[in-house]
């Protein structure tokens, strides 16, 4: 994970040294989740450059692979959930359901055919994006839907066919959740590193607000880690830099965050 102390005070170096805490926690906060953010959707396409790598034969082999890499940095947002009830906030009806709030990216569902929870019975149900086919694969005497084989329409919602089998309770989606943030320290129940699903990154200061060189002090238990991995915290700064060169209109700035994107 990355340190959000460690961001803000290399922002805030950034932005003015000289005029000791120019970038005030408020503004720092209005940006780093979307940094995060950012940074996460490069995440993709650069798993997506790795997959052509290997598809090419350059991608080495071992720890060096970049495709291994980028898969690694991403397994960490990998999630499941399942519709366990009528009451859940996934349910719509027995066979459709809401998106996850927090997901990303959809990677596969599995629909537990038997109900016993044995997964050698599951079966994966193959998705379809387009609303137009689905009409054709409903009404096809060769590709039409059954419990062992269904099928899913991915939109706004997910809708599973046939339509006629029940899905509550045995259906797992299995996605790239957002990036969220980690706990500084512990707090209650909560472990230090832990993610905190609630929140994005945010700095937050103690009580007196200022050291006594006028600094800002950090209240880590408020405060949240970003939830990247170490090795993307340049880039972190560098996208939060850019926005704030954006706002203030300082081109220096802006400049810095570019040239570091384009760097990294």
């Amino acid at each position: 994970m990355i340190s959000v102390i460690e961001v803000y005070n290399t922002i805030r170096d950034l932005c003015n040294k000289d005029q000791k805490g120019f970038v005030s926690p408020r503004v720092f906060n209005e940006f780093a989740e979307v940094a995060q953010q950012n940074v996460f959707n490069e995440m993709f396409k650069e798993l997506a450059g790795a997959k052509q790598l290997r598809a090419r034969g350059l991608d080495p082999s071992g720890g060096d692979s970049v495709y291994r890499s980028a898969k690694d940095d991403l397994s960490n947002f990998v999630t499941q959930a399942q519709v366990t009830s009528d009451s859940s906030p996934l349910f719509i009806s027995a066979n459709m359901f809401n998106r996850p709030n927090d997901m990303h990216k959809l990677i596969s569902l599995r629909y537990d055919v038997n109900g016993d929870d044995n997964v050698a019975s599951w079966a994966e149900v193959e998705l379809v994006y387009d609303s137009e086919k689905i009409p054709h694969i409903l009404n096809s005497n060769l590709s039409a839907p059954t419990a062992a084989y269904p099928v899913a329409l991915i939109s706004n919602v997910i809708e599973v066919f046939p339509s006629d089998e029940t899905y509550t309770g045995a259906l797992v989606i299995t996605y790239y959740r957002n990036p969220a943030s980690k706990y500084i320290t512990n707090v209650g129940a909560q472990t230090a590193g832990s993610v905190d699903p609630s929140s994005g990154p945010r700095f937050f200061t103690t009580a007196a607000g200022t050291d006594a060189d006028g600094f800002f002090t950090a209240n880590a238990t408020d405060s949240r880690n970003f939830e990247l991995p170490e090795q993307y915290k340049s880039e972190v700064i560098s996208e939060i830099a850019k926005m704030i060169g954006i706002r203030l209109r300082d081109a220096v700035l802006s400049g810095y965050g570019n040239n570091e994107t384009v760097a990294n």
